[in-house]
């Protein structure tokens, strides 16, 4: 096994996920990340593969592949997602099926694989990154919240299950986060959701960074099993 920790970051072409592969990067780490579109341009130990993490048979294979590569994952950061806004009543069916599959399944999957090389190297951490949508309960966000509960309540789960492994599981709730993708958000309803916060600003990717970053830390070894929201009181 090389000395190098390996870090596994999904939904890396942009936005947080960007910012998490250049956090990492920082922090010593040999970075493999995926996302549907093509590679950032980074320097440094970045290894990139277009993914569709919710297609099962890529995602084991792309895993074991790091596995063969390096022999070791230290640390899973679940960050893919897409969002889907719309009254409850009026979403279709596809549209929530589609949210789940890569939000939830998407993430238990690279979980899933990823932890068997962690649970027989005795060490890792999983950070899953969900939002604040899971406490606001903001009207329209139904199915996005729903699914990022349930990769909540997942990582609760697993915090368990993984513990006598020296396995830690979290999760980072972030608000509105300042990246291109917030200029598609109507901004009315943006703003709205902002008042509800206890914080009333959108976080930035480096903050994200900072707590994701303490989180995948042999400091944070007790810490599993939590919910960290940032700007909200829940």
């Amino acid at each position: 096994m090389g000395s190098q920790r390996v870090a596994l970051i999904t939904g890396t072409s942009r936005g947080i996920g960007r910012g998490l592969v250049e956090r990492f990067l920082s922090d010593g780490y040999r970075v493999v990340g995926c996302s549907r579109g093509e590679a950032p341009a980074l320097a440094g130990d970045y290894e990139h593969t277009r993914l569709d993490i919710g297609e099962e048979a890529a995602v084991r294979s792309w895993v074991r592949g790091v596995k063969h590569s390096h022999d070791r994952i230290d640390v899973v950061v679940n960050n893919a997602g897409i969002s889907a806004r719309a009254p409850a009543l009026v979403t279709a069916g596809s549209t929530a099926a589609e949210v789940m599959r890569v939000n939830f399944h998407g993430a238990c999957l690279v979980s899933q694989e990823a932890a068997k090389v962690m649970v027989r190297n005795r060490y890792g951490r999983i950070v899953n990154i969900a939002s604040v949508a899971c406490g606001l309960h903001s009207e329209g966000a139904s199915v996005y919240a729903a699914s990022k509960s349930a990769l909540i309540e997942y990582s609760k789960v697993l915090a368990k299950e993984l513990a006598a492994s020296d396995i830690t599981v979290n999760v980072v709730a972030p608000s509105a986060v300042e990246t291109a993708m917030l200029e598609q958000i109507d901004r009315r309803a943006l703003e709205v959701s902002r008042q509800e916060l206890t914080i009333k600003r959108n976080c930035t990717v480096e903050e994200v960074g900072h707590v994701v970053s303490f989180l995948a830390s042999q400091e944070a070894s007790c810490v599993t099993g939590q919910v960290i929201y940032l700007g909200l009181v829940v």
